[in-house]
């Protein structure tokens, strides 16, 4: 990664279900596309702090509802399809660290959210969420994928 450009460091999370299907949300902003929630750490936020926050934010979820498997050990990244402008920063793409979590509740409801960033959640297989992810994320989602489903409850 060329550290002169600027990656906002961002934390993901893949949450699965008994079905080994993954929480997905159709994006707000553009229909069609399906994404796992994720968001920015900031400045005094420890990683854990980050995920919990926008765990509860993007799905209404709290930590104690659900398990945390793993962290991924790496940082994954991506570029935007265009920089972004975000806290008088241009980023050319995000950094994330990703967690794996276990939920066996009912699906969010994705109107009640704090963060309005999905329109609506399902429950989907891994191909068919990379299939209808943005295609600038899907080497990360394919990354992730890989390295979380030997993870998977049985």
């Amino acid at each position: 990664m060329d550290s002169a450009k600027k990656y906002r460091p961002n934390v993901g999370i893949m949450i699965i279900n008994r079905d080994h299907k993954i929480l997905a949300g159709e994006a707000f902003h553009y229909p069609g596309e399906w994404m796992m929630p994720q968001g920015g750490i900031d400045e005094s936020e420890s990683l854990l702090e980050t995920m919990q926050r926008e765990l509860l934010e993007e799905t209404g979820l709290q930590i104690q509802q659900l398990r945390l498997i793993r962290e991924h050990d790496e940082w994954l990244h991506y570029l935007f399809p265009k920089p972004q402008y975000k806290d008088d920063i241009y980023y050319v793409g995000q950094r994330q660290k990703w967690f794996l979590l276990e939920y066996h509740g009912p699906l969010p409801d994705a109107d009640g959210q704090t963060e309005q960033e999905f329109s609506r959640f399902d429950w989907v297989s891994a191909r068919w969420l990379i299939e209808q992810a943005p295609p600038f994320r899907r080497n990360v989602y394919n990354t992730i994928v890989a390295a979380f489903t030997p993870f998977f409850p049985t």
